[in-house]
């Protein structure tokens, strides 16, 4: 909780010291050279789309059994069900809160903010139906926010992502 605290507070402060920094670009630079430094693209305004494989294939593993003893089963064809961000390698299960969820009937939004070094420490982990694996990635430096679309059950339960985008 205090690390999202410092990193709202910390993301306020960069976005004021960017407002400064326009206003001082705005009355130092000609307005020809604005007009160039504005059509190079913001590196953390870009979109960018992470897809989690659609299934995951588990295998039943006979490690440390006893002798004499073996495993028996079908592999587990596992659907995605939804994505997480981890503070760190998933390892440590630390999951982050959304900063914001909408729904909208069957679709619910989530929104989480970061600060922009801080994204280059922070996993994106697709979480399968019946899975107790994550397959986990870490996300680029620079990402500021990422919002998840998620399909819900009528129950209200999630069912299928349908969009990870970064920006």
């Amino acid at each position: 909780m205090t690390h999202l605290f410092i990193a709202r507070i910390q993301e306020r402060l960069a976005l004021f010291a960017r407002v400064i920094a326009i206003a001082f670009v705005f009355t130092v630079v000609s307005p020809s050279q604005a007009a160039r430094a504005a059509a190079v693209p913001d590196a953390a305004a870009v979109l960018t789309h992470f897809h989690c494989p659609a299934h995951l294939v588990q295998q039943p593993v006979a490690d440390a059994l006893p002798q004499g003893w073996s495993v028996h089963g079908p592999p587990g064809d596992l659907p995605l069900q939804r994505v997480a961000f981890y503070d760190g390698d998933p390892a440590g299960m630390g999951t982050l809160a959304p900063e914001s969820t909408r729904r909208n009937g069957l679709v619910e939004t989530s929104t989480w903010s970061f600060d922009g070094g801080d994204s280059a420490r922070v996993w994106l982990g697709c979480l399968y139906r019946g899975a107790t694996a994550v397959v986990a990635r870490p996300l680029p430096a620079g990402l500021r926010q990422c919002s998840v679309a998620l399909r819900l059950t009528t129950l209200g339960d999630p069912s299928e992502t349908l969009s990870v985008q970064c920006r």
